[in-house]
């Protein structure tokens, strides 16, 4: 990701939550907050909890989560801190990379956060 930094700590991570916008769906919950950084990049944050399954099934939610992002990174805006949570009610076995990426892309427009 060229214009994406790792969000570290938990501090920041509740920061975001607390402060942010917020933005939900079926699948994913997007929470946007403004950072300050002279760099104009972004910082990506994204939570998976341990009720969603062992570390094999979490690492990949995050792999999709990252991909997606990827995808979309080109026309997103600038200069923001963004966390990711997959919501606690969906169904792993029912879930694919496309559907992610969806939701993720109707969660930015849905926030204004797309350009072009």
């Amino acid at each position: 990701m060229k214009n994406t930094k790792s969000l570290k700590g938990s501090v920041n991570f509740k920061r975001v939550l607390r402060q942010g916008s917020y933005v939900s769906g079926k699948r994913l919950a997007i929470y946007i907050k403004r950072n300050n950084d002279i760099e104009g990049e972004n910082r990506l944050g994204i939570c998976v909890s341990k009720k969603h399954g062992n570390s094999v099934v979490r690492n990949k939610l995050k792999r999709w989560a990252r991909e997606a992002y990827y995808l979309l990174e080109k026309d997103l805006l600038k200069q923001f801190n963004i966390v990711i949570l997959y919501r606690k009610d969906i169904e792993i076995n029912k879930l694919d990379f496309n559907a992610v990426k969806d939701e993720m892309r109707d969660l930015f427009i849905k926030n204004d956060m797309l350009h072009g």
